[in-house]
């Protein structure tokens, strides 16, 4: 966004959406800060599409483009499979039980051994 009259604009279309948007001075300033980098013309397209789906107003993070953020997107099938296949040997028994035992400390719970003993 090369000027504050763009960012205004955009808050202004939020709020024509969604009428508990408020918009001050502050947030213009503040929202302006961070979309420098950004398009109008891109954070608007991106505006539109999330109000289909959403009853709440955006957040930054919202309207920037899922190819300008990382990505938190869970894997489809191939990508889940290329990582489950990607030929890395099991841990050993060792391991687990330690790593078991770290996780039974951490959540408070006393497990009994071969023995039988906690």
């Amino acid at each position: 966004m090369k000027t504050k009259r763009e960012t205004y604009a955009l808050l202004e279309q939020i709020n024509l959406y969604y009428e508990q948007f408020q918009i001050t001075q502050q947030k213009i300033d503040s929202w302006h800060e961070v979309l420098l980098d950004f398009s109008y013309e891109k954070l608007q397209r991106n505006l539109l599409k999330y109000v289909t789906y959403s009853s709440f107003p955006p957040k930054i993070c919202d309207l920037i483009s899922a190819s300008d953020r990382i990505s938190r997107a869970i894997p489809d099938v191939t990508e889940t499979y290329a990582q489950l296949m990607n030929d890395q040997p099991p841990a050993n028994k060792e391991v687990i039980k330690t790593e078991l035992a770290n996780i039974c400390n951490i959540l408070g719970i006393q497990r009994e051994d071969e023995n039988g003993e906690l």
